[in-house]
């Protein structure tokens, strides 16, 4: 009798302690907001913070990269707006050298314009992007990742932004067509009509080339934007799913531990009141 007495005892002062254990896990998990103070508190919600803890450290890294593809991008643009303009600039100029009636001298300006329009291209063709590489590289574009599946080039090859052109004279450069344009509008007044229609002919060749080329880089544009949105959004996804795991649930927490420390005072109070008896009343 006594000795299952003590056993009922014991097995009671280990239940109390346990309710002991667990209020005071609850408390911890309210006053610091974290429902998990260690991974066996949960097993299954602690493997699944480890995973999205990973994916979050690497969206760190594919939203530099999209930033950065972006900044490619804009700066593409922004160079192939410039090439556009020159474009229009040069076919005015071939257009104002097709009469006879222009001067040498305009023919001279015209020919150093339309020089100075070759050389910029030819700048803009070996310029450097916003990280210090070529913006329009000789080999295959870096495909820049943005995500465990996609990567995505932010600018074209050199040779399909500035060469590739379809003319009357076979395929040439921007800047072969501008070199023609010159050699036409400085010909013979016999040959200077023909020539040079010739030569805006391939000119309007170019500038359509540049707008496809444009509208090829718009894609790619748009590409990084949809590749940002999506990060965005999985992004605020994982937040509040590792929230949800990680945080404590108030209203829930703080009626367990009502719940718990009305029992445990239940069961100390009845304890205790058990306990009141006498050896010589368990003898008994």
């Amino acid at each position: 009798m006594i000795s299952s007495t003590r056993y009922s005892a014991t097995a009671e002062i280990n239940r109390q302690t346990e309710l002991s254990k667990q209020i005071a896990a609850l408390q911890e998990s309210v006053s610091t907001g974290k429902r998990l103070a260690a991974p066996s508190d949960d097993p299954g919600a602690a493997q699944r913070i480890s995973e999205i803890r990973q994916t979050q450290a690497d969206q760190v890294v594919w939203n530099i990269n999209v930033n950065m593809g972006m900044s490619i991008s804009s700066a593409v643009d922004t160079s192939l707006t410039n090439i556009s303009a020159m474009f229009d600039r040069a076919k005015e100029l071939v257009l104002s050298g097709r009469n006879d009636t222009t001067s040498p001298t305009d023919r001279t300006a015209i020919t150093q314009e339309l020089q100075s329009i070759i050389a910029k291209l030819d700048s803009a063709s070996i310029a450097n992007d916003p990280t210090g590489a070529p913006l329009y590289p000789v080999g295959s574009p870096l495909a820049i990742p943005v995500s465990d599946s996609l990567s995505l080039p932010a600018t074209a090859q050199r040779s399909q932004v500035f060469g590739g052109i379809t003319t009357s004279s076979g395929t040439q450069t921007l800047q072969q067509i501008l070199a023609t344009a010159i050699t036409a509008v400085n010909g013979t007044s016999a040959s200077r009509a023909t020539d040079i229609q010739t030569s805006l002919d391939a000119i309007d060749a170019g500038t359509s080339h540049i707008t496809q080329v444009r509208a090829d880089q718009g894609v790619r544009a748009q590409r990084f934007d949809a590749a940002a949105e999506d990060l965005d959004n999985t992004g605020t996804d994982l937040s509040a799913e590792r929230n949800s795991l990680e945080s404590t649930d108030l209203t829930y927490a703080v009626s367990e531990f009502q719940s718990k420390q009305t029992a445990l005072q239940a069961a100390q109070t009845l304890f205790a009141k058990t306990n009141k008896s006498t050896l010589f009343d368990l003898i008994g």
